[in-house]
């Protein structure tokens, strides 16, 4: 019985990772537009699961608070965003070209509810860095927008998936992060299902 306990335990927590992975790899899927199209069939699977930073906007404080990595992506610090950063000060980071476009997919997002994409160039201490943000404004009980959540990768033409081992290429990504999150239980079970991708078929 204590068996089939851990077992569910494990099930669930590798379940978890996969999750956690096919959503990393539809949104690689969404960045691979610089990468190259003409890939051998049996080339390797190269996966770069991108660092993701979060944000939460308080639309009626028109304050935005976010991780150390979306304050390094805006040229802004953590003890800023914990305090609150206008959307003003931080669409001014923003290349003038992008501006506009990120400022009206902004006010779409409030006004309708529907998910936000938005690309844009930003330059945090001179340094171009291409950003990609998604999200989508939540609204309160009676129906008025509150919290504007999402996240933001930064764009890099590395990111390359063929899509030809997508088993293999699911597991590959679920065993590292197991492994980053010291789960070495579940990196061997994984790592178990890897090898039987090697095994010739019947």
């Amino acid at each position: 019985m204590e068996q089939m306990e851990r077992t569910k335990v494990l099930t669930s927590e590798i379940a978890g990772l996969l999750s956690d992975v096919r959503e990393n790899i539809s949104l690689s899927r969404k960045l691979l537009q610089d990468g190259p199209q003409d890939l051998p069939a049996r080339d390797p699977v190269k996966l770069e699961i991108p660092e993701i930073g979060f944000f939460t906007w308080f639309v009626a404080g028109n304050l935005f608070h976010g991780d150390s990595l979306f304050a390094a992506l805006h040229g802004t610090t953590v003890e800023d965003l914990a305090a609150g950063v206008a959307v003003e000060d931080l669409i001014s980071c923003m290349g003038q070209r992008d501006q506009p476009r990120v400022a009206e997919g902004f006010y779409q997002a409030i006004k309708t509810g529907e998910r936000c994409c938005v690309e844009y160039m930003s330059y945090p201490g001179g340094i171009p860095r291409n950003v990609v943000l998604t999200g989508c404004c939540l609204r309160n009980d009676q129906g008025l927008a509150s919290f504007f959540c999402g996240i933001v990768v930064e764009k890099k033409a590395a990111i390359i998936l063929d899509g030809s081992e997508p088993f293999q290429a699911f597991c590959d990504a679920a065993l590292s992060l197991a492994r980053e999150r010291g789960n070495l239980l579940a990196a061997r079970y994984i790592k178990s299902a890897l090898h039987t991708t090697a095994l010739p078929s019947d």
